[in-house]
């Protein structure tokens, strides 16, 4: 396996950390928004995206862990600004994200994933693989939801902490079904505020769900996904 780690971030939307990017083949099947509606697919990133995914940029794994290793103790770095945890498909390498919480040791890393959860053959191996990284490896790794609905039935596992796409110009603060509190992603509506700035994604203890509103060419599609999991 290879990923691209890059020092500094050029998203101002980040910030100036680092971040790294995986190939496709990581995102998995079962995720909505692979076919339409993913963010990463369009402009500058979606162009870096395709080069890491055919090796043309990236480094092999081990080398890539030494990368992250190597980073300031208490830094903050996003995995992950496009593709998924290590492994094929729905399926997560549970040896790799292993590696990749060690290197992360005394480091702030967070990422996002789509690998199923809640039904599926590598569910409960990603369940177990997922509760280690956020509560054992400090690695954290926030369950992606496509609705308010949906949040609360991966937040309900208890493996990790939740964010959840709703669409543009919804209200900053939104509470699920059940009543867990969602909040907006400052980066996304306040001027000058960044994922450096912020940290939230960050936190793993955290009970709040982060709101990413719909954004990028594919919004609308993004959009539909979000109908369809109401």
């Amino acid at each position: 396996m290879i990923a691209h780690f890059q020092e500094k971030s050029d998203n101002i939307k980040t910030g100036p950390i680092p971040v790294t990017t995986s190939p496709a083949y990581t995102c998995p099947p079962a995720c909505p928004l692979r076919d339409g509606g993913c963010y990463a697919k369009g402009g500058p990133l979606g162009l870096h995206w395709a080069k890491v995914s055919s090796g043309e940029r990236g480094v092999y794994w081990t080398s890539f862990l030494q990368r992250i290793a190597d980073l300031p103790k208490g830094q903050l770095w996003r995995h992950n600004q496009a593709g998924d945890l290590p492994g094929f498909g729905d399926e997560i390498d549970i040896i790799k994200l292993a590696e990749l919480g060690q290197a992360n040791d005394g480091k702030r890393g967070f990422t996002y994933t789509h690998k199923p959860v809640l039904d599926g053959d590598y569910a409960a191996v990603n369940r177990s693989a997922i509760g280690q990284a956020n509560y054992i490896a400090g690695f954290t790794v926030n369950l992606s939801a496509n609705s308010l609905r949906e949040a609360d039935a991966l937040a309900d596992l208890g493996v990790g902490p939740v964010v959840a796409i709703v669409p543009e110009g919804s209200p900053r603060t939104q509470y699920t079904p059940k009543g867990r509190k969602g909040i907006g992603c400052p980066a996304q509506y306040i001027d000058g505020i960044t994922c450096e700035d912020c940290g939230l994604c960050q936190r793993s203890d955290r009970s709040v769900i982060v709101l990413f509103y719909t954004h990028g060419s594919q919004k609308h599609k993004a959009e539909a996904v979000c109908a369809t999991y109401r």
